[in-house]
């Protein structure tokens, strides 16, 4: 077929070259794009933990956010499973979190006490406090959050101590990470 056109219209095979190529390359990209969106809709495996010193000065607070669908199906038979709605549900998020997030100053652990955890749209939130420590210049920080779920799990701790934040990322196999302490004492 193609050489009978070739034949009769000599001059017609290279404007449908054209043609043809522009085609070709219209559905190849569409084919790309259709092949790869699971790829590019999933977003990566992430979690923020800030910590900060009380308004008061006298207590940390550590706060996690977590993505829900990650962590839901980690800790519960499936994502939305109404753990927010009992006290076994709110506690498990607590060790779960408290087993994975390690806090130490001068070599010497952090006694994080759980507040509780809260679901915010796409969100869980789960609420830690400690006593200031009274002395150290450096805070080790370990963050393991769900990287026993995702080997891509990146985690950011946020630091803010007098005005200034101080951030560390921690990716799977990561050890702790050292955070400079010096917080203006309290009035």
């Amino acid at each position: 077929m193609y050489l009978r056109l070739i034949k009769r219209h000599p001059e017609t095979p290279h404007r449908n070259r054209g043609r043809f190529g522009l085609a070709l390359a219209v559905l190849s990209f569409v084919f790309f794009l259709n092949a790869t969106t699971p790829v590019f809709a999933h977003r990566a495996h992430a979690g923020l933990t800030e910590i900060a010193l009380s308004a008061d000065g006298q207590e940390v607070e550590i706060t996690h956010r977590l993505y829900a669908h990650d962590i839901e199906p980690r800790l519960f038979e499936a994502a939305a499973s109404g753990w927010e709605t009992t006290q076994q549900g709110v506690a498990k998020i607590g060790r779960y979190c408290a087993a994975k997030f390690l806090v130490a100053i001068a070599g010497e652990p952090l006694s994080l006490t759980y507040i509780g955890a809260e679901p915010d749209g796409e969100f869980i939130y789960a609420y830690f406090t400690a006593l200031r420590p009274k002395t150290g210049t450096t805070l080790d920080v370990q963050n393991v959050l769900l990287d026993d779920a995702f080997e891509d799990q990146v985690n950011l701790v946020n630091l803010t101590l007098n005005g200034q934040t101080q951030s560390q990322y921690f990716r799977s196999g990561d050890g702790a990470k050292k955070f400079i302490w010096a917080p203006v004492a309290p009035d």
